[in-house]
């Protein structure tokens, strides 16, 4: 059977397939515009929307007989909310869940909109609803919407946010900044004010903490198109770690500078004295003392970094406070001409700072022998025997011993020994040490191995760092900070000397710039007021060189090279004087210059002379089962009767094999 398939032609049934969009109604199109339309202006139309909800609300709550039931509960819940509204101010812990309770204006309108409001629907609802043409109720509702649209309208005048004044550096901030390719890719600036010399705001960075924002410092102020030293950054103490201050200025605040106001920069009550200002305006303050002794200081510059003048400061602010000053300036005197008569010891010699520090030694232990016995009475009235701390004034004065160009003296036999017992011992007996350097490196604290451990007890304390020289060496006066002292310039935009400018690790612990107080007229101060000195029993138990240090002054002056006494360089402090029955740092110091146990010293002498040759400080320890303590303090004793050498750091050897290879040298030469 053949099948025959025939083709027709006519009008296809189904539908033509239409052009995208074709289909929709041009009432859908209408109404999807209209919604649009009443989106955008919600806000100037809330009253007109309000009103017509009213009429729709009282329309349809009419047809049921019970439905202004319904309108008087919504009425009744609308004013309970609005009360608790303008009224809630509740904190979970700490946290304040609400910025700010809105104004009593605001308050009123809102519950009168409500009350009102609710009353008109529940009135329709019972007496059949809108009833357009034959009741109060549509003119009711538009009074109702009039008198409240107008104070919405006024009110939305008169908050209305005017344009920010900086809203081109927040432009720019997302545009240069925030930007993906930017230094600070989706970072957020908020809290911008403006400031006599720029603008302040803080930093909320995206990934990372607040160092991430003061690492692209330099390439933030690139991105403003604005000078690095223009663009500061630092922490935001007390806010989240996320959260980083920026300042930038159109002229740096710190060019101008401020002058020295007086002594009375120094509060006695906590020891803090404000000596110059941070970029902001805030007062950068300086620890001569707390509640548990003095606080040492180390300060750092370069030449012309604002050294001497920042001494200058110091030492008239002492003077006139009580404050006993030694000062020692190894450049002949030339860095604080003004203090060589006006302080109770000046020597401009490295020798006569070397003999300053024996006479502190002397000092802090007849000072820490007496206080061991004193009897005093603490805050709950007790009479209590042995005080463990030094109060200013009570009953002696704060003794500050400061040394400039402290390098000269520290390259002294000796000296960075009594250095660091100093250091380690003399908060405790009033005592402050003040040493003045070019910059932090190890060597300029002596070629000993107390070199290091004096640097670390000295920046534990103040550390001023002025420009600087090296940029290696700028995370060493200042370890965890990140900042640069070796770019800070040289000269403002004006060619005037930077000086003073710089970082200050003290009370206010803040990683930013700030200048001290320049003193103009360092004489005045240096000229008035009198002279503060030892207590009579310190001054008794000192030595010749410091008795005859006004001789000496009087010799220097007539233009004599005077000559420091033979004993100058000597402790002749009895051992059992230096042991205080009742103070356990001074009783270790004593155990530690005396111990020789089973002839400790006897048995390294031994090792060395059959050794021959140069050794380390654990070699010996390990062949003579001695602990590394004890033939440290061992080599010391015979370093100083002439039985050991030092050959380098932390080797030693027989004076006869001092020239001797050592192990290494033999092993290089194999």
């Amino acid at each position: 059977m053949q099948t025959t398939v025939e083709k027709t032609t006519g009008t296809d049934d189904r539908p033509t397939t239409r052009k995208a969009g074709s289909s929709r109604k041009p009432s859908t199109k209408a109404a999807r515009r209209a919604m649009r339309v009443a989106y955008r202006t919600r806000r100037a139309a809330a009253p007109l929307y309000a009103t017509a909800a009213q009429a729709v609300a009282g329309t349809v709550l009419a047809v049921p007989v019970d439905g202004w039931k319904t309108a008087l509960v919504a009425t009744a819940a609308g004013a309970v909310t609005t009360v608790a509204w303008g009224r809630w101010d509740a904190r979970l812990g700490k946290k304040r869940l609400r910025k700010r309770l809105p104004s009593r204006a605001d308050f009123i309108a809102t519950a009168s909109a409500v009350t009102t409001g609710g009353g008109l629907v529940t009135a329709m609802a019972a007496t059949g609803g809108l009833q357009a043409g034959h009741g109060p109720f549509p003119g009711l509702l538009v009074a109702w919407g009039l008198g409240h649209g107008i104070y919405w309208w006024r009110r939305g005048k008169k908050t209305a946010a005017p344009a920010p004044a900086l809203s081109e550096q927040l432009l720019l901030w997302q545009d240069e900044v925030a930007c993906t390719d930017g230094p600070l890719p989706r970072s957020e600036l908020v809290d911008v004010n403006t400031t006599d010399y720029g603008w302040t705001a803080i930093i909320i960075v995206r990934k990372g903490n607040w160092r991430k924002a003061l690492a692209a410092a330099a390439d933030i102020a690139a991105a403003l198109d604005l000078p690095e030293g223009m663009v500061q950054i630092e922490e935001a103490v007390g806010q989240s770690a996320k959260r980083a201050r920026i300042a930038v200025f159109n002229c740096n605040p710190l060019q101008d500078g401020t002058d020295y106001p007086g002594p009375q920069i120094l509060d006695t009550a906590t020891g803090q004295a404000e000596v110059g200002i941070f970029y902001d305006g805030e007062p950068a303050r300086y620890a001569f003392w707390k509640p548990s002794g003095p606080v040492h200081t180390v300060v750092y510059g370069a030449t012309d970094g604002g050294k001497s003048r920042f001494l200058d400061m110091l030492l008239g602010t002492e003077r006139h406070n009580g404050i006993v000053s030694w000062v020692c300036d190894p450049q002949g005197g030339q860095s604080l001409p003004r203090w060589r008569e006006a302080v109770d010891w000046y020597e401009d010699t490295a020798q006569g700072g070397l003999a300053m520090l024996y006479e502190v030694r002397k000092i802090m232990y007849e000072r820490s022998g007496r206080y061991s016995m004193m009897k005093f009475t603490d805050a709950k009235g007790r009479t209590l025997r042995g005080r463990d701390h030094f109060v200013v004034g009570d009953p002696d004065p704060l003794i500050v011993m400061t040394i400039d160009e402290a390098h000269r003296v520290l390259a002294l036999p000796g000296a960075p020994a009594l250095v660091l017992e100093i250091v380690l011992m003399a908060r405790k007996c009033g005592i402050k040490l003040r040493l003045v350097f070019q910059g932090p490196k190890a060597n300029m604290y002596g070629s000993g191995p107390e070199s290091t451990d004096i640097r670390e007890q000295l920046q534990s304390g103040n550390t001023i760092m002025f420009r600087t020289a090296s940029a290696l060496t700028d995370s060493i006066g200042l370890p965890g900070w990140e900042v640069n002292p070796s770019r800070l310039p040289m000269y403002w935009p004006d060619k005037t000397s930077t000086a003073g400018l710089g970082y200050i690790k003290g009370p206010d612990n803040r990683q930013a710039q700030f200048r001290a107080h320049f003193d103009r007229d360092p004489a005045h101060w240096a000229t008035t007021a009198t002279t503060p000195t030892l207590e009579a029993s310190a001054a008794a138990c000192t030595g010749k060189a410091y008795s005859q240090r006004l001789e000496r002054l009087a010799a220097r002056l007539r233009g004599e090279t005077p000559v420091l006494p033979d004993d100058a360089f000597t402790d002749t402090t009895a051992p059992a004087q230096r042991t205080p029955n009742s103070d356990p740092i001074a009783q270790a110091a004593a155990a530690i210059e005396l111990e020789a146990p089973a002839g400790s010293d006897d048995r390294v002498y031994a090792f060395l002379l059959d050794c021959a040759r140069p050794v380390g400080r654990n070699t010996i320890a390990q062949e003579t089962r001695l602990t590394v303590s004890a033939v440290k303090n061992a080599l010391s004793r015979l370093k100083k009767t002439g039985r050991a050498v030092d050959v380098d750091r932390g080797i030693w050897a027989h004076p006869d094999h001092a020239d001797a290879l050592t192990d290494t040298d033999l092993t290089q030469a194999a």
